[in-house]
């Protein structure tokens, strides 16, 4: 009897002792496979701009929005700002994303930043499918997909007319929105400075 526990417990230990392996092998695998060192992640940025042009009449100006959380020095390669996110060596991707208003549509921005540490990463109608060892991303936005080079932009700009009539005479203005990727390429992590 007491030997069969033995085996039984031994035979648990062993088990339990190969998923561990499986598992921590799995991990390492993912850290193995991906593509740029460890020290380095991708950059990519999405922002979002609508400006009011002044068609006619006494148009309104719109709302006054937040303020940007980040910038991004391109030539130093310097990325900075209100980052919470975990600057370690799963960090694969740092995508930044945000909004501004502009003329009569209104002022200001509101950014903020995402770290990604797996992928395929999604987010509502974005997604990146896949980095390439030369910094290459390929993505899927709305019923897009793209495929941005290092310092390559993608750029989609629609515009409307918007019309007011607060009784006072009819005004316009023409707002143009100005939506932008633009793929910043591999950055190294010791240049990621928290405010």
């Amino acid at each position: 009897m007491k030997i069969n526990n033995f085996k039984n417990g031994l035979i648990t230990i062993v088990i339990a002792g190969v998923s561990l392996l499986l598992v921590s092998g799995c991990e390492k695998n993912q850290e193995e496979n991906w593509i740029i060192n460890s020290d380095k992640c991708i950059f990519i940025d999405h922002h979002v701009n609508t400006n009011g042009e002044l068609i006619e009449g006494n148009y309104i100006e719109g709302p006054q929005v937040d303020f940007p959380t980040y910038t991004f020095n391109a030539e130093n390669e310097i990325l900075s700002g209100d980052i919470d996110l975990s600057i370690n060596k799963s960090l694969k991707v740092i995508y930044g994303n945000g909004i501004s208003l502009s003329g009569l549509a209104g002022g200001g921005a509101g950014t903020g930043l995402t770290g990604i540490y797996e992928l395929p990463y999604e987010k509502g109608a974005f997604k990146i499918t896949d980095v390439e060892s030369n910094g290459t991303v390929h993505l899927l936005y709305k019923d897009s997909s793209i495929v941005l080079s290092v310092d390559e932009e993608w750029i989609n700009v629609t515009s409307k007319i918007d019309t007011q009539d607060f009784g006072e005479g009819v005004a316009k203005a023409n707002l143009i929105t100005t939506d932008k990727f633009v793929n910043y390429g591999i950055i190294e992590k010791s240049k990621i400075e928290k405010w």
